[in-house]
């Protein structure tokens, strides 16, 4: 199934089992990439917050929207993830810079020539905040809990797809076995989806881990929670055992941090500004260039690694099913006239499946273009060669090439794309018939409505296109039920190899395929932003986008 996405560009939504973390509904999603995010906005008086780092005080930071649920590893959407990124800690890290794996909690790993076994050599000094002790018996307490959850945690336990068994090898070597090779899980142990948490919890009712009924190894704990209103962190003094990719190496700086959902932007930006919150994420384009030139406030930004948020044709549109067809929707976007009308010149415009800080990125610009007149080629080749006096084109039996788009009403940015990309295709002779409805159909994606849906899933990792654009999985495939099998022996040739070249070589042939049988039109790369006042220092984020609340302090 499909569900609501990252940015709220596209609210397409399906339901909660199954709401994937999209690169389009949830605001939250912004990553800062280390050395090469932007800062804008600072006074002359020497912008945030400089100089050695102070402790003391409560970070007051405002959702765009607060989560349902703070286990990270049942709710992939970024607002969950964010938050429990805080709570608990990971197996592995990420590089933000290179995408490498380096070591976290384990230090240290092999991994059969066949990919089908993973041994990790743990950290012994690190523990839960129930005082139990991390070791291999928690890490194989862990990955089996996922596996009894099952669909309640669709992206861990499609991470884990083919587990097998975790064998203690001795107190603290754990070796992690699959029946099929099963690549993707190296860089899946560094995410949110697989955090640890302590056997003693693992027990307890989901719903109740939802809300924070558990123990981890993180930098805070769960003071309080009201799902989607507010959550309050405070400090763990004895956090010995941070991310490598943190500076701060001991425990948090503040002493608790306060998040409040504040969901409209204006509002959102003017709590920052007026100094009722310190930090806020999802700074909207519009109010962008207002808060950096205002004394006193930052604004860092960056493209989020993922699948750029593309129109995406439905296997079962019967008007669809022709390459040249689908093709021809992608060359007559103009995505530059969309991005500045749309997002004030904010987003970029998409140059390739994936968005250009994903590690898998390939430059595709040269196919991803506008070419109204290509366009035309191509519905004249596909048989919509007929042109009405409506100026909308008809196939030899009069049938009139017609789309439409279903989604979910409210978001009057993804409205206005919308009816941009509706004037844009009726300028080849395609129409695009908008279809807002007030609550998403419960639907699987073979009985999704429409002839287009728009979907874009985040990962910083190829296997994020195995995912979306294989025909493997019910809950998160587009293609599910419509095997392209040239393409899904390369996407499972992904699962082959953990080598980083192979799998960029295999993962840049599968991205061209999509591109030549138009199974995706690009639009664009969602570029987000968090905006924080001037007082607040060492505010950075994983390349996950998850904010490293650990290293933020207030200045006196």
């Amino acid at each position: 199934m499909l569900s609501k996405d990252h940015s709220a560009v596209f609210s397409s939504r399906l339901p909660a089992a199954r709401r994937l973390s999209l690169a389009f509904v949830l605001p939250t999603a912004l990553v800062l990439l280390l050395g090469s995010c932007g800062t804008d906005g600072a006074d002359d008086a020497g912008g945030p917050a400089s100089g050695e780092p102070v402790r003391g005080g409560t970070l007051h930071y405002a959702f765009s929207e607060a989560p349902d649920c703070v286990d990270s590893r049942q709710r992939p959407q970024l607002n969950s993830r964010m938050t429990g990124r805080q709570l608990a800690d990971a197996l592995t890290e990420q590089d933000p810079d290179t995408g490498e794996i380096l070591p976290w909690l384990a230090t240290s790993w092999e991994i059969s020539d066949d990919a089908t076994r993973f041994t990790f050599h743990l950290r012994d000094d690190v523990t839960f905040s129930d005082g139990e002790k991390f070791d291999a018996e928690a890490v194989k307490a862990n990955f089996d809990a996922i596996i009894d959850l099952g669909v309640q945690a669709p992206q861990a336990f499609s991470f884990l797809t083919g587990y097998q068994e975790t064998v203690v090898e001795d107190p603290y070597t754990a070796t992690v076995v699959f029946e099929e090779p099963n690549a993707q899980f190296l860089q899946a142990t560094a995410t949110a989806s697989l955090v640890q948490l302590s056997p003693a919890s693992l027990g307890n009712d989901p719903a109740d881990l939802c809300l924070g009924d558990f123990a981890a190894s993180g930098p805070f704990t769960l003071d309080e929670f009201t799902p989607e209103t507010s959550v309050r962190l405070v400090r763990r003094e004895d956090y010995a055992w941070p991310s490598p990719i943190a500076e701060n190496q001991g425990a948090a700086y503040v002493d608790a941090v306060q998040l409040d959902a504040i969901p409209e932007g204006s509002v959102r930006q003017g709590s920052l500004t007026s100094g009722q919150v310190d930090l806020i994420e999802a700074v909207q384009p519009a109010g962008r260039q207002q808060l950096a030139d205002t004394p006193g406030f930052s604004v860092a930004t960056a493209t989020l690694p993922a699948i750029s948020i593309p129109y995406v044709p439905l296997p079962g549109s019967p008007k669809l099913q022709d390459a040249d067809t689908r093709r021809a929707l992608s060359l007559a976007l103009d995505r530059e006239a969309i991005v500045q009308a749309v997002f004030n010149g904010v987003n970029r415009p998409a140059t390739g499946v994936l968005t250009t800080t994903n590690p898998g990125y390939v430059d595709q610009s040269d196919e991803i273009r506008h070419d109204p007149r290509a366009a035309a080629e191509l519905l004249d080749r596909a048989g919509w060669d007929v042109i009405g006096d409506d100026g909308i084109r008809r196939n030899a039996d009069g049938e009139k090439l017609s789309l439409t788009l279903t989604y979910e009403s409210g978001d009057p940015q993804a409205e206005q794309q919308h009816q941009l990309v509706q004037q844009q295709w009726a300028e080849v002779g395609i129409e695009l018939v908008l279809d807002p409805v007030a609550t998403f159909p419960d639907v699987t994606i073979d009985q999704y409505p429409g002839d287009l849906t728009t979907w874009s899933q985040t990962r910083a990792d190829v296997d994020v296109l195995r995912l979306v654009y294989s025909s493997f999985d019910p809950s998160y495939s587009l293609r599910y039920g419509n095997p392209d099998e040239e393409l899904n022996e390369l996407l499972n040739a992904l699962q082959t190899t953990v080598d980083p070249e192979e799998r960029g070589e295999i993962a840049a042939q599968a991205q061209q395929r999509i591109v030549e049988q138009g199974y995706a039109a690009p639009v664009y790369d969602r570029v987000s932003a968090y905006g924080f006042s001037d007082h607040v220092g060492g505010f950075r984020t994983d390349l996950e986008a998850k904010p490293l609340l650990n290293e933020v302090w207030l200045a006196s």
